[in-house]
């Protein structure tokens, strides 16, 4: 049953259930990794060319994760670092892929850096950024980063890209050869995506900022000197996020940065004149113990309703180096949250030399692990880190139980369900060597070891919400407790994982309720959703009461008889009552949606 309240829009969902016939169930074993390369078609080597210049070769290396042909299975574009051309791994829904990179075009011989995912657009196809330095057979040169927009089918069904990042505004990012990692949000609650592209290297204008606003169609200016704060302090940044953490709905810039330079940007909402700014809370919210941060995620890990944040860094013990966990312990009245560093506590602390790094329920016990990858040529070389939860957020690494215990040159990784079997796979880019692919066998024929919900977010159908569910909190309960996922696009080093929300329930056999809690502030509930499936909920515009996405004169009927029949469905605004209120908030919604 679902539930809306407050100013509603209404969702719908669409649900790929696996059978639950004959199906035993056990308890919860751990996450059981297999490479997979061979099996899933995918012989990528990622070697930089040295004509990154400087260190610049050594630092790349990502991949981000896509639905780009919009048929349900997660794809993966993989730079190919100027020795060969870029990769887009198209799922052929049979735990295979198909590098189909030069019918997309996207098959340029590049020095790429990061990449990001989103519908810039609004037009319901996602598109990819690429931070780059140009062609590979040139010296590495700014102005040269890639915004491909999803053109979708033609008609023979052959899906293609087509670069416009001069024309929308976003190749060039730095003044001279930097960039990093990027994220798309909706910083301005505009209802459409933003970016923002974080640099290693800086001129004394920028800092290393770089915040490029949409004007909702697509084209983008940077307005960093605007929003961001001022700031004296040279950002060598590496991972950027935008989630909100403090509950205002407007998200924060989190900047994980080289060089004791990360950053806390909370939001400051809109002035007077509508102009949403930046305020720096980098000490006061006691972001103040990493030294190389590197990669980044964000996640609920103690279950208490507060996002965390964990950054990977070098591990060098002698000079307090070390990971960073911080955990969310408060908000201040002026809205900045307050975070204490507990890695070393919390056993996550020792990574090596530190780089990509995920969080998500891999064995599916109900609580969320940490997974991270390391490496640097002549440091000491560590295998893989699995951080197993044990459900208070303290870790204990199992990667050699999990089959993840082995050294390569880390560099990015994502998390996916690749062949949607309920648990979440992994992917691998080793600077120097192939890409690698494992699958998660937590599910062998016959049994079920743990339950799960997975959800995807469709708002295209909502004008006033970021395209791709950006910015939506989903707190599920089941297991007598709540557990909180956020959509803050999956961000992390050099790339992105799905966007899929996943939820392992354990031994639960049953999810009381789901909660969305949308950017604009309203709210969906889904009760007793079926579980063991891959579900999608839509989100209409706030009058469409039909839910067809059109707006006619049978949604102002349909609303009347509701309200003239004493329908529940009537009591529009939610307030528990049905009364004239309602109709003058219906019209007002239909004329306004945005407000």
């Amino acid at each position: 049953m679902i539930q809306n309240t407050h100013h509603f829009h209404l969702a719908r969902v669409l649900c790929t259930c696996l059978p639950a016939i004959g199906v035993s169930v056990t308890l919860a074993s751990d996450a059981r990794y297999t490479l997979a390369n061979q099996q899933a078609g995918i012989n990528a080597v990622t070697i930089p060319l040295q004509s990154y210049t400087g260190q610049h070769d050594r630092m790349t290396g990502g991949v981000s994760v896509g639905d780009f042909n919009l048929d349900g299975w997660p794809d993966l574009y993989i730079p190919g670092l100027g020795n060969t051309p870029d990769m887009l791994y198209i799922n052929k829904q049979d735990g295979t892929f198909e590098n189909q990179a030069s019918s997309w075009g996207v098959d340029r011989m590049i020095l790429g850096v990061g990449s990001a995912v989103g519908d810039v657009n609004n037009d319901g196809l996602p598109d990819l950024y690429v931070i780059s330095y140009g062609p590979a057979s040139a010296q590495a040169q700014p102005g040269k980063c890639l915004l491909y927009i999803n053109q979708g089918p033609d008609s023979n069904g052959q899906w293609s890209f087509s670069e416009e990042a001069q024309l929308r505004g976003v190749n060039n990012i730095l003044e001279i050869v930097g960039g990093k990692g990027a994220c798309f949000g909706d910083y301005d609650l505009d209802g459409d995506l933003d970016l923002y592209a974080a640099t290693w290297q800086f001129t004394t204008s920028s800092h290393g900022n770089r915040l490029f606003e949409n004007d909702g169609n697509g084209y983008f200016t940077d307005v960093s000197a605007e929003v961001l704060p001022a700031n004296d302090t040279v950002l060598r940044g590496f991972t950027p996020k935008m989630v909100d953490l403090n509950g205002d709905r407007y998200p924060e810039l989190l900047l994980t940065c080289d060089f004791e330079t990360s950053a806390l940007y909370v939001s400051n909402g809109p002035d007077a004149n509508g102009r949403v700014t930046f305020r720096d809370e980098t000490e006061t919210a006691g972001i103040t113990t990493d030294h190389n941060g590197m990669g980044a995620t964000v996640n609920d890990f103690d279950g208490d309703g507060k996002l965390d944040w964990f950054q990977t860094n070098i591990y060098v013990p002698s000079a307090n180096y070390f990971n960073t966990l911080f955990m969310g312990d408060r908000v201040e009245p002026d809205g900045t949250p307050i975070f204490v560093d507990e890695a070393t506590s919390r056993g996550v602390a020792d990574i090596g030399w530190g780089w990509g790094v995920v969080s998500g329920d891999h064995d599916n016990d109900g609580d969320v692990d940490i997974v991270a990858t390391n490496g640097w040529p002549q440091w000491p070389n560590e295998p893989t880190r699995f951080w197993k939860n044990d459900g208070s957020a303290n870790f204990n690494d199992i990667s050699f139980i999990t089959g993840l215990s082995f050294n390569i040159n880390g560099r990015g990784m994502a998390q996916l369900d690749y062949d949607r079997d309920g648990d979440l796979d992994l992917v691998f880019v080793d600077n120097g060597g192939p890409f690698r692919i494992y699958r998660n066998d937590l599910y062998e024929p016959g049994t079920l070891d743990a339950h799960y919900l997975r959800i995807d977010l469709n708002t295209d159908m909502h004008p006033c919400l970021a395209p791709m569910g950006y910015g939506t909190r989903i707190i599920a309960r089941y297991a007598g407790k709540d557990h909180l996922r956020v959509n803050d696009g999956a961000s992390s080093y050099l790339g992105q994982s799905e966007l899929t929300v996943h939820y392992g329930l354990g031994e639960a056999t049953s999810v009381e309720s789901v909660r969305f809690e949308w950017a604009d502030g309203s709210v969906t509930v889904i009760e007793n959703p079926a579980i063991d499936q891959q579900m999608t909920v839509y989100a209409y515009h706030p009058a469409d009461f039909d839910e067809d996405g059109r707006f006619t004169f049978y949604d102002v009927s349909r609303m009347l008889q509701a309200y003239l029949s004493n329908d529940q469905a009537g009591d529009f605004n939610g307030d528990g009552s049905i009364n004239i209120m309602d109709i003058m908030d219906f019209i007002d919604r239909f004329q306004n949606p945005c407000e």
